[in-house]
């Protein structure tokens, strides 16, 4: 499938880039986008869907479900680079943190060592950040 980039996917991106630490619904991603001044122009929300979902599809943005809700997130990845380490979301917010290569790999070793147990790097842990403790 061709991925066209167009006005809206790159708007989308900047924004996305922008607000790299949070995690976002689409609905909280057009609001966003609307009050943003930076954004030249406003995608519809269902362009926003279908953007979202081909983000997701090329592992550019990661879905979440947001804290005990039925409700999805969407959080921009860092790329190749975020494939090498664990990652940590908040089970009230939402917020997915990145955890650092070289923790991660300590974490994966041990889990490893001690029950013969292969952690992938797209693990997430669950718990509570220290904003919503």
């Amino acid at each position: 499938m061709s991925v066209y980039n167009t006005v809206q996917r790159r708007e989308l991106m900047a924004f996305l880039e922008a607000h790299k630490q949070e995690s976002f619904t689409v609905a909280e991603i057009e609001q966003g986008m609307i009050n943003d001044p930076c954004v030249t122009i406003k995608p519809s929300q269902s362009t926003l869907y279908r953007l979202i979902r081909e983000l997701v599809e090329s592992g550019e943005v990661r879905r979440t479900v947001k804290g005990n809700s039925r409700k999805f997130v969407y959080q921009i990845t860092g790329g190749e680079q975020c494939s090498h380490h664990l990652h940590m979301k908040c089970v009230d917010c939402g917020m997915v943190y990145h955890m650092n290569d070289e923790e991660s790999r300590e974490i994966v070793e041990k889990i490893l060592s001690c029950d013969s147990f292969a952690v992938d790097s797209s693990t997430v842990l669950v718990g509570k950040c220290s904003k919503c403790r």
